[in-house]
């Protein structure tokens, strides 16, 4: 299985709020396949603060997203993560994330259009990378934020620390082949 060395132990991985609510809540498989990897291979894991923020404020309509995030965090895997605009190079990541996604995206889509969460998560992804972290995973579900996420990251010269993966099919294969 590929998912191994993609990952090092003891890096940090972000991932979009998503992936994080189809997983499912803590007594499903998809949950606890990723809640094991992350504890095996000492995993740093981020959720955007302001996801996070809104996610444990949801109205009780949505309470199955607060309890995920709730049991996540609570289970000590997810932190939430606090851009900093004021680390060099996160602005400009965030806009050409956003310039990036608007390139890939069909005509009908206006830069209003975009999911800034999305192009918060290259920021983070640049601002952790080009601090302390030695390597940075991103996971998220839109395969057009997974391109240009991609893109913009390696163009900022940090893609050999880095990767963007697709989230849920990620959780699919640890589900489909767990490690021993």
């Amino acid at each position: 299985m590929a998912l191994e060395p993609e990952i090092p132990r003891d890096s940090t991985a972000i991932i979009d709020s998503s992936v994080l609510i189809s997983m499912g809540g803590p007594d499903n498989e998809q949950y606890q396949a990723l809640e094991q990897f992350v504890t095996d291979r000492n995993l740093t894991v981020y959720i955007p603060g302001h996801v996070a923020e809104e996610m444990g404020e949801s109205p009780d309509a949505y309470a199955y997203q607060r309890d995920r995030l709730r049991a996540a965090q609570n289970a000590g895997w997810l932190k939430p993560g606090r851009i900093d605009f004021s680390t060099p190079g996160v602005s400009e990541v965030v806009d050409k994330t956003r310039t990036r996604m608007l390139n890939l995206s069909a005509e009908d889509v206006t830069e209003d259009e975009i999911e800034k969460t999305d192009t918060i998560l290259a920021g983070l992804a640049y601002q952790y990378a080009t601090g302390d972290a030695t390597y940075v995973t991103v996971f998220v579900s839109d395969t057009k934020a997974e391109q240009a996420i991609e893109d913009v990251l390696s163009a900022a010269d940090i893609g050999d620390v880095t990767s963007v993966i697709e989230g849920r099919g990620f959780i699919a294969d640890l589900v489909a082949n767990p490690f021993e």
